[in-house]
Parts: C-alpha cells; sequence; structure tokens
C-alpha cells in the first residue's frame, strides 16, 4: 500500500471516519480532511505533523510503514520501562536498535553475490561482537534498575 492509500485508509476505516478526527486535529471541516487524504485531489495535502497526529489519535501506523515500506526500513516499539528513568538504559536499547540495523544491512550486502567471502565474515563478527557488548551491558543495567520493595 502506498503512503496516499494508507492515508485515505486511515481517516476512513477509523470509527466516525473524517467527521470523528477533522475536530480532533484541528482541521476546519471533514471535507477538508477528506480533501487532505483523497489521493486524487491535488489542492490539498496531509502535513507531516497532521500525519504524525492522525495516527497518534487513531493508533493506526499505515502511513508510517508504508513509508518504511517505500524505503526499505522497518519501525519498532521502543520499550516502556517505566520503573526505571534512567536515560542512559534507554540509550542503551535505542543504540541496540540502531546497530542492530547493521547486521540487516551488512548481511544484505554480504548475500548480494550469493557468497561469502572471509572479510565479509570477519566484519559480520565483528558487528555481532559489539551487539553481544551492548547487550551485556543492557542486561547489568537493567538489573540495577529491578525494584526489590
Amino acid at each position: 500500500m502506498n503512503i496516499l492509500d494508507a492515508a485515505y485508509h486511515t481517516v476512513h476505516d477509523y470509527k466516525g471516519g473524517a467527521n470523528a478526527l477533522a475536530p480532533r486535529m484541528g482541521i476546519k471541516s471533514p471535507a477538508v480532511l477528506n480533501s487532505k487524504v483523497n489521493p486524487n485531489t491535488d489542492t490539498h495535502h496531509l502535513t507531516l505533523v497532521e500525519a504524525s497526529k492522525l495516527m497518534v489519535l487513531t493508533n493506526d501506523y499505515r502511513i508510517l510503514q508504508s513509508l518504511n515500506a517505500q524505503h526499505g526500513k522497518v519501525a519498532i516499539n521502543l520499550p516502556d520501562i517505566p520503573e526505571c528513568r534512567d536515560t542512559a538504559l534507554t540509550d542503551l536499547v535505542l543504540s541496540f536498535g540502531m546497530k542492530g540495523g547493521n547486521v540487516y544491512t551488512l548481511f544484505k550486502e554480504m548475500m548480494a553475490d550469493g557468497r561469502i567471502t572471509r572479510g565479509e565474515a570477519i566484519d559480520m563478527s565483528k558487528v555481532i561482537h559489539r551487539l553481544h557488548e551492548i547487550l551485556a551491558e543492557l542486561d547489568a543495567q537493567i538489573h540495577q534498575c529491578v525494584d526489590d520493595k
């Protein structure tokens, strides 16, 4: 599904559709919102801020998923760690997600020619080793956040 179709279906599949969403989004009228998500309308466009707000209000992430698919990316839910608000811990989790992306990119590049060279295997081992280090650090920090009350 392309992003224009995703926006259209996000609005129209929501209970109450544009009538329910337009006022909550601060858009003048449901007709304007319908025009903004109509793939055949060239005069009105959904802004990035509106698209983000639309996803928050509907809890429907097809727009984001379509953007990711178009660019060969994926989105993941960030972990919710309510008891331990340590920014270092959150940074570490995000770091793992970003370093994990290197595994996928490197694997794709490595397999492009259908074979794995010694150098490619060594490069992959370095990325995997770094991920092990990050996971070990994450494990230690999570245990430091345990509330024994």
